[in-house]
């Protein structure tokens, strides 16, 4: 099987046959590190089954089990790729009018898998994929391995990594783990670039130079400036004043915004 991604940080995926793939667990020759990414697996399949079939969420077919490989998920393929990638390429051809309906249908998501008592613990740009049918290009949200539900008592063992983690949290079993992730999420959509830095993404080393820098200064209350990027109240509401206690909140705000903009126009 051809090799799709290995960005990963516990499995590798494989174009499994058309319109499908295989997500595989690492073989890091570790014992301590297999298990972890065993596991991430395990979760993700137990997560999507609760969540069954929406639009918004990537579609778990069944198990992965070819010989030779450790056992692992079919899912459907995004045939984009992650958001991240398709913006570091694309950003000046992606209009306002797609940025926005990327935004509403992620906030959608969210609220979905917090109904069903998910928290993501993991929301980034490259943790939402986008799939284009026809004309039409939708974002949808996978990678559940590191995420956590307690009614199953299922914890994959991530907590948001830099720029979408707040720096104010001191636990991380509450939805509200995801809000402040969702509006960093928003920001990047809608400038193209994530906080304090420009595009395309940082990496590798850099990226650990830039998630110790940012976290500084949010801590010290320090966001970019928000005025005239779309949405830019409800990413300050997710983010600076911290009002929004639920996804769907954010959704309605999102949906509101929306609307006023298109009056506007």
């Amino acid at each position: 099987m051809d090799v799709i991604s290995n960005k990963g940080r516990t499995a590798v995926i494989y174009r499994f046959k058309e319109g499908l793939v295989c997500k595989i667990p690492w073989d890091p020759g570790h014992k301590h590190l297999a298990a972890e990414f065993e596991k991430a697996i395990a979760v993700e399949k137990q997560l999507l089954e609760r969540l069954g079939t929406h639009t918004g969420i990537i579609r778990y077919h069944g198990p992965c089990n070819i010989k030779g490989m450790k056992n692992g998920l079919v899912l459907s393929e995004a045939n984009c790729g992650d958001l991240q990638s398709y913006i570091d390429r694309k950003d000046t051809e992606i209009d306002e009018a797609l940025r926005k309906k990327w935004c509403l249908q992620l906030a959608n998501s969210v609220t979905y898998i917090h109904e069903n008592d998910i928290i993501h613990m993991n929301l980034s740009t490259t943790n939402v994929l986008l799939h284009r049918t026809g004309q039409t290009t939708d974002a949808i949200l996978a990678d559940f391995g590191g995420s956590r539900c307690l009614k199953l008592d299922l914890h994959g063992g991530l907590i948001p990594d830099d720029p979408y983690r707040d720096p104010q949290l001191t636990e991380f079993s509450s939805p509200k783990v995801d809000l402040f992730s969702l509006g960093i999420i928003i920001y990047i959509i809608m400038t193209g670039h994530y906080p304090f830095y420009k595009r395309p993404a940082p990496e590798g080393d850099e990226m650990y130079a830039y998630g110790d820098q940012v976290q500084k200064l949010y801590r010290e209350g320090e966001f970019p400036d928000l005025s005239g990027v779309p949405f830019g109240d409800v990413i300050a509401g997710c983010c600076c004043e911290r009002r929004f206690e639920t996804a769907k909140e954010v959704f309605v705000a999102l949906e509101a915004a929306d609307s006023i903009s298109t009056i506007l126009s």
